[in-house]
């Protein structure tokens, strides 16, 4: 079905890369999270709706078409970054795993296994059980244990199949959306409740690393850290250096360290970026009509979120390899557009920085691209799209079909190369 739709691209040579290859056994895939394609569950999304007005429910339906969505997963990656609902497969603390819940999410490993996929698993990415949100979920320290005795369950059972683990997705992004900036449930305001996640997480990871490391040391283990280059367009400007500051303390490097100790708590340095965010008296964030009139008064190339600044994937690799000295994994990337041509010419501008940092020696295990599928974007709802696979939200079916993007995607998998779009 899909490979009927396939995309001819042109051979690109490029004289500053003679060597198109990506390294030998280099990760090419996708990613997604199982609450932005399954549905709410039972966790504390039960009931959300989105900016744009639409309701979480089912997302795109993958938990009931994930044998149809394996195709489109299998096609775009030489691996899967995904997450699976705990909240399904343990409905209380401590409680054996649901049979049911296993058996479906071994259908999905041994899938990827038995078509040569690297699996990454991510334990956590955003979404909790409702029982665990309604003690204080990862503000109350009963929270750790909760989740190591988790933990330990899933991998007794899926360890054979797992690659990679990311013990937390993005747990910067988590805490700052949860209890300082509304986007996430609880949606409040504080920052004592913020650090008291922040810490418990770290004390999860910790604690897991070391018995993953011990039980199952062919597992390499990280975290993948949320981060976003912010820059000041007036550095005379008081105000905007204020801001700045206030978001690289909150998102950036003394979080990081809560879960790194310095590089000796993960076996790779994970992080996921999307772009730029220029301040100038305020933060230019296209989705706000005030910060997209103002990118495009300065003719900076935007998407339906934040300023496009390819350069910057490199800039990452070389901080984080610079600091910490350990393999690199883009854990995720993706341009948020209805525009697929946007999607097609920013995917291949991130991969060229991409390949540049390879070219130079430093030493990246792969690229994650967000998102295999278009799903439910976080606060914003299903109206901002990144899949490299199309949802018809308007159709009771939610129809998929492939992008143009997907099947460039696929040409540079299969190829390994770098190649440009036609």
């Amino acid at each position: 079905m899909i490979m009927n739709n396939t995309i001819e691209t042109k051979k690109y040579i490029s004289k500053r890369f003679p060597d198109l290859n990506f390294p030998k056994n280099f990760i090419l895939g996708t990613a997604t999270s199982a609450f932005q394609i399954e549905g709410e569950g039972e966790t504390e999304w039960m009931g959300f709706i989105g900016a744009d007005g639409t309701r979480l429910g089912v997302a795109i339906d993958h938990y009931k078409r994930y044998k149809e969505d394996l195709e489109y997963i299998i096609y775009l990656g030489n691996a899967y970054r995904f997450s699976m609902d705990w909240s399904k497969l343990q409905k209380g603390p401590n409680l054996p795993l649901k049979k049911n819940t296993i058996r479906h999410y071994l259908e999905i490993f041994k899938t990827l296994k038995e078509n040569n996929k690297k699996v990454l698993l991510v334990l956590n990415h955003f979404a909790n059980p409702l029982w665990l949100f309604k003690i204080g979920c990862w503000t109350n320290k009963k929270s750790v244990n909760y989740y190591l005795d988790y933990a330990k369950k899933v991998l007794e059972i899926y360890s054979d199949y797992i690659d990679i683990i990311n013990t937390f997705n993005e747990p910067n992004a988590y805490v700052n959306m949860s209890y300082l900036l509304k986007g996430f449930p609880p949606k409040k305001v504080n920052p004592i409740l913020r650090v008291k996640a922040l810490s418990n997480m770290a004390s999860a990871h910790s604690i897991l690393y070391d018995y993953i490391k011990d039980k199952y040391p062919k597992i390499l283990v990280g975290i993948s850290h949320a981060h976003m280059i912010v820059e000041v367009l007036d550095k005379k400007n008081i105000a905007a250096n204020i801001i700045k500051a206030f978001f690289d303390y909150i998102e950036h490097e003394h979080v990081h360290e809560y879960f790194i100790k310095r590089g000796s708590k993960a076996d790779y340095i994970g992080f996921s970026y999307y772009g730029r965010i220029p301040i100038y008296k305020y933060p230019l964030l296209a989705y706000e009509n005030r910060g997209k009139k103002k990118l495009e008064e300065l003719g900076r190339e935007h998407d339906d979120i934040w300023e496009l600044y390819p350069e910057g994937i490199y800039r990452m690799i070389k901080f984080f390899y610079n600091k910490y000295k350990k393999p690199i994994l883009i854990t995720e990337n993706g341009t948020c557009t209805n525009d697929d041509n946007l999607r097609k010419t920013s995917l291949y501008n991130h991969l060229f920085y991409v390949k540049k940092a390879c070219n130079e020696g430093l030493p990246v295990m792969g690229y994650f691209h967000w998102s295999t599928f278009d799903n439910f974007e976080l606060a914003h709802g299903p109206s901002r799209r990144f899949g490299l696979t199309s949802i018809d939200f308007k159709s009771s079916k939610l129809e998929r079909t492939i992008k143009p993007s997907g099947h460039y995607y696929h040409k540079i998998v299969e190829s390994n190369k770098l190649i440009r779009p036609n």
